[in-house]
């Protein structure tokens, strides 16, 4: 509960949105889609910050190297946009067609699901195995990280006062590359209890590159470094196929989960890691 709530901002752009945030005459915070309020626990908030009205931050677009989306903009967007192509733009309309409800999707945005980072959160992993970058802006001045140090370090602690992610820029792979989303849920509302992501590229019949990471069953997004290295370098055997999602399935850290049992979950993990490197080594022989 927001007890001390006294104070609601509607910024029309990112400067306006910053100037609010970085105002220590109270204690302030931001607001995208909102759909993880009831889950905040902070109760000296004083004032919120929305920046759902801010046009700059909602949009997807392409350019020679990146696919780019602004922060604010709704995963259903994403999921429905004809701008995202290829091996990258399908694993990122895989992931958001998944998420939740139609309802949801319209709420939830590109950037809100990698700043909440919650277990069940379903587009860190696909940003991660794509090697995404995040501009953060401070009013005009702004820097770019790799996702990997927003996911490391946690956007509260790691963005200034007056800071805010502004953009997501996303390596746009072509011919070789093959991608894979797949979660474990109850029903399709339900929060997940596994997602994984993949990337393979290959090259001249080996595996040039591998990305592997998986979410909700760890208490946040990895990458599954060991089994990687397996893979690369290497023809994509079944015998490796299934030796790198064993691997996958008895080295991460298995939070506790009502929804199942451990030992199920770590079972169907081997599972959806053994499937989805056989679907993105598929799509990438195409």
């Amino acid at each position: 509960m927001l007890k001390k709530l006294t104070r609601f901002y509607y910024p029309k752009t990112i400067e306006e949105a910053c100037l609010h945030l970085g105002n220590s005459d109270h204690k302030t915070a931001i607001l995208a889609g909102g759909t993880s309020e009831t889950l905040r626990q902070d109760n000296t908030i004083e004032a919120l910050v929305d920046i759902s009205k801010v046009k700059e931050l909602n949009y997807i677009s392409k350019d020679s190297v990146y696919f780019r989306i602004g922060a604010g903009t709704p995963v259903q967007d994403i999921y429905k946009s004809k701008t995202l192509t290829g091996p990258t733009g399908d694993l990122l309309k895989a992931a958001a067609g998944k998420i939740g409800s139609t309802l949801l999707r319209n709420s939830i945005t590109a950037g809100g699901n990698l700043a909440a980072l919650f277990p069940w959160s379903d587009l860190p992993v696909v940003y991660m195995v794509l090697n995404a970058e995040v501009v953060c802006r401070k009013g005009k001045p702004k820097r770019t990280v790799p996702v990997q140090t927003i996911i490391d370090k946690k956007a509260s602690q790691f963005l200034s006062a007056a800071e805010i992610i502004a953009e997501i820029a996303i390596p746009i792979y072509g011919k070789g590359t093959g991608t894979s989303f797949a979660k474990l849920v109850k029903t399709a509302n339900d929060y997940s209890m596994i997602t994984i992501a993949t990337r393979v590229t290959v090259k001249a019949g080996r595996v040039e590159q591998a990305r592997l990471a998986v979410n909700a069953i760890t208490a946040s997004p990895m990458r599954c470094l060991e089994a990687e290295k397996m893979l690369e370098g290497q023809k994509a055997t079944p015998e490796l196929i299934a030796e790198t999602a064993k691997k996958v399935a008895s080295s991460v850290s298995i939070r506790k989960d009502f929804r199942a049992s451990r030992e199920y979950r770590q079972e169907v993990l081997e599972v959806m890691f053994r499937r989805a490197l056989e679907e993105a080594l598929e799509k990438a022989g195409k």
